[in-house]
Parts: structure tokens; sequence; C-alpha cells
């Protein structure tokens, strides 16, 4: 009996381990799986909402699903963007995913006015270090509703945290002023440089705006870019704002060095497929004149032996005349002969009739 009650024992002690196993391996996924935020655009039908939940290979059971109004994108960047930016309608969507480790991976699909660039610099504004995040919307849209999205998922995932309201302020501002910049200059070379003069700005912190405007116009000068002082004027304040954020220089210094470093190989990568496409382009050209030369030289010869033809017939000389010339001479040419010719046969036929008559008087 002993020896049955120990083995009984063991078997409900194994049991209630396996359970307790199971639940917690239960616990674990779901906690891994609530990392997961997916913001989609309030005015897409549900049809295109479950073609960007596959494009983000979620479901509905593995990842918070939060809907972004067009209210929404207006409280957030109604202060920054303009009404032609917003649009009346909330297509863009996002994938966020908090993590440990491995900075931002960022990447954007159909977005016509956001850029990776973009998103990486407000976050590192926004304070936000470790993240996996797409932007992306099932057809060609500006993105402010993913960029709306992005900051709220970060919020409503239970790997984030709440980002201060000054920093999310100053974030999607940053992000309006580097696509507006982005339209004159282009939208990478506009991140780097905003990147480039917030890393001086927040190395330095400079004491006064005067400070601020030296950072500024360094940067200018050694991107060799043409900007109004309005759009200085708006560099500034943001860096104004920036600056006051108070933010860590150690404790960013990699993510901007990293975002820099991004930029860089992304507009050296664009270079060189514009200097490719200039050759390519070059050769297309160059192949298609010499084409070009050989079928005129060819039609040329055609076209001189069809009008030496029609010159003979004629009987004229048409020489140094361009081709139409020659046609429409050697045409009213034929005419005029033909025209002499039904004359001359008129003629002929009026004096046969002449001749007969007279003969039949005679007779």
């Amino acid at each position: 009996m002993k020896i049955v009650k120990k083995i009984s024992s063991k078997l409900v002690i194994m049991f209630m381990t396996l359970c307790l196993f199971i639940s917690f391996s239960q616990n674990i996924t779901a906690f891994a799986d609530s990392f997961k935020v997916v913001t989609l655009g309030g005015n897409l039908t549900q049809d295109q909402k479950n073609q960007m939940l596959d494009y983000f290979k979620v479901t509905k059971n593995d990842a918070n699903i939060l809907d972004i109004t067009t209210d929404e994108e207006k409280k957030y960047l109604g202060n920054v963007a303009s009404p032609a930016q917003l649009g009346n309608k909330s297509i863009s969507c996002s994938y966020v995913e908090p993590t440990s480790k491995g900075g931002l991976t960022i990447s954007t699909y159909n977005l016509t006015w956001v850029t990776e660039g973009m998103i990486r610099n407000a976050l590192i504004t926004a304070g936000v270090e470790n993240a996996n995040v797409i932007a992306a919307a099932p057809f060609k849209v500006s993105g402010t509703a993913a960029l709306t999205g992005i900051l709220k998922g970060f919020e409503n995932s239970s790997g984030g945290s709440k980002i201060d309201e000054e920093k999310k302020e100053v974030a999607n501002e940053e992000i309006v002023v580097t696509g507006d910049l982005g339209d004159k200059i282009g939208q990478d070379e506009a991140a780097k440089l905003i990147n480039d003069v917030k890393k001086d700005v927040v190395k330095e912190k400079p004491k006064t705006d005067k400070e601020i405007e030296k950072i500024v116009e360094k940067a200018v000068k050694e991107y060799k870019v043409e900007l109004s002082n309005e759009d200085k004027e708006t560099i500034n304040s943001l860096m104004t704002k920036i600056n006051g954020l108070d933010l860590n220089y150690n404790k960013i210094k990699d993510q901007l060095n990293d975002a820099a470093s991004k930029l860089k190989e992304k507009l050296n990568s664009e270079e060189a497929q514009g200097f490719f496409a200039k050759v390519k382009e070059f050769f297309s050209n160059f192949f298609q004149t010499i084409s070009d030369w050989f079928s005129n030289d060819s039609s040329n010869d055609d076209e001189s032996t069809k009008n030496n033809t029609e010159s003979i017939n004629t009987k004229s000389s048409i020489k140094n005349s361009n081709l139409k010339e020659n046609s429409d001479t050697i045409e009213t040419q034929d005419e005029n002969k033909k025209s002499d010719s039904s004359q001359s046969e008129n003629l002929s036929t009026e004096n046969n009739s002449s001749d007969n008559a007279l003969n039949k008087v005679t007779k």
C-alpha cells in the first residue's frame, strides 16, 4: 500500500508540474505577443485592414489592434502639419514592437512623404531606444496616420512606456519640419541634415539662440544647400525645442551615429544608382543615335531614288529642295501635265469633229 501511495503521490506531483509548465508557457507567449501593436487607418475598408494585417504578419489574436482617426492625426500633428499634408482621411498603418536591445529597425512601404530617416529621428527625440517599426499603407499616401500610430502604438504596447508629452510634440514637429525641408533638398538629405544638427545641439547644449543659429548655419554650409531665411528660422526653432528637452547625449549618441550612418549609406546608394542610370541612359541614347543614323541614311537613299524617278517622269529639275517640296512640286507638275494632255485630247477631238462636219457638208 505504501508503494502505491508513493507512486500516486509522484504521479500527482508530475501532473501538477506539467500543468504549471504549460500554463507558464502560455503566459510567456501571451506576454511576448502583447508587445506587438498594430495601428490601422480608420478610413480603411475591412478588406484593406485585413490586407495590412497580412502584410504585418499578425492576427487579431496575437497583437493589440488600434484604429487611428483623423481627429487623432489633427491632435498630434495639427499644430505643425498643413491640412494638405494631413488630408481628410486616415489611411496609413503602423506595426510597433518594442524590444530590449538591437536599436531601431524601421521600414516603410507605399509612403510618399514620410521616410525611414524621419521616423528614426523622431523616435530618438521621443526617447525610444529599441523597437521594430513598420509604417505602410495599402496604396500610396503621405503617411501621417502612421506617424500618429507609431507613438500611440508604442505607448499601448506592454513593452513600451508613456512618452513625455513635450517630447512627443517635438518629435512630431521634427518629422514635419524634416518633411517640408525634404520637399526642397530631398527627404534623405533633409533627414541627415536635421540629425547632424540635432547631434551637435544635444552634445554642445548651446546656451543662447545665437549659438544654435551658428550650429545650423555651419551644417547648411557643409551640406552646400540653398535654404531661405525662413527655412533656417524653422530649423532654429525646432532645435531650440530639442535643446529644451535636455536629452542625454551619452545615452543617445549611438542612436544618432547609427541614424547618420544609415542615411549616408542610403544617400550613397541613391547616388550610385543615379550614376549607373546616367551611364545606361548615355549608352542607350548613343546606340539609338547610331540606329537612327543608319535608318535615316537608308531612308534618304530610298527617297532619293523615288524622287529621281519622279523627276525623270516629269522631265523637270527639282534640285536644292526638301523632300516635301519635291513631292508637292512633282505632283503639281504631274497634274499640270495631265491637264495639258487632257486639253490636247479635247482639242484633238474637237478638231476631228470639225473635220467630220466639214466633210459631211462637202459631201
